[in-house]
């Protein structure tokens, strides 16, 4: 069994955006980023498509749902600012269910749950934190991650 946990593609410049921060959307690169991101997981069997309530995440997994029919589900557990245990916990909870999801979150709440996943036993393979459009691929075996693979953005920022 799997999880993808998927960093948002490039918004652009927090300092830049004057309106509400869940609101900023992908940039050009960003738009161009989620769909090789898609492309690399349109056949990876994801059964569910999981985003933060902010734009850009939604947008990160936009072309994936394309690609595979599904639609993208707002999962408040995975917004910015949350903790790496709940995220971690809901992720385990649909695997457990036999579903393979495809999660998109923000650059504090991946690496929690990678963390989180790590202090379980789950061996990382890569860095902890990822750039990006970013992404990591997770094994479960006996409700607990394993291993976490760390997969580059796909226009190779690091």
């Amino acid at each position: 069994m799997k999880i993808h946990l998927i960093r948002h593609a490039h918004a652009g410049s927090r300092s830049a955006w004057d309106k509400a921060d869940h609101k900023r959307p992908l940039s050009p690169r960003g738009e161009g980023q989620a769909k090789a991101v898609a492309a690399a997981l349109a056949d990876a069997g994801i059964d569910e498509l999981w985003s933060s309530p902010s734009l850009r995440c939604r947008q990160t997994l936009v072309p994936l749902a394309e690609a595979t029919g599904l639609e993208v589900q707002v999962v408040d557990v995975l917004d910015e600012g949350n903790d790496g245990p709940p995220a971690l916990d809901a992720l385990l909870a649909a695997a457990a269910e036999g579903r393979v999801v495809a999660a998109c979150s923000h650059g504090d709440v991946i690496p929690a749950v990678v963390a989180t996943a790590t202090r379980r036993g789950a061996e990382l393979e890569g860095p902890r934190a990822i750039s990006k459009a970013g992404r990591y691929v997770c094994t479960v075996a006996d409700g607990q991650i394993t291993h976490i693979l760390a997969v580059p953005p796909p226009d190779g920022d690091t």
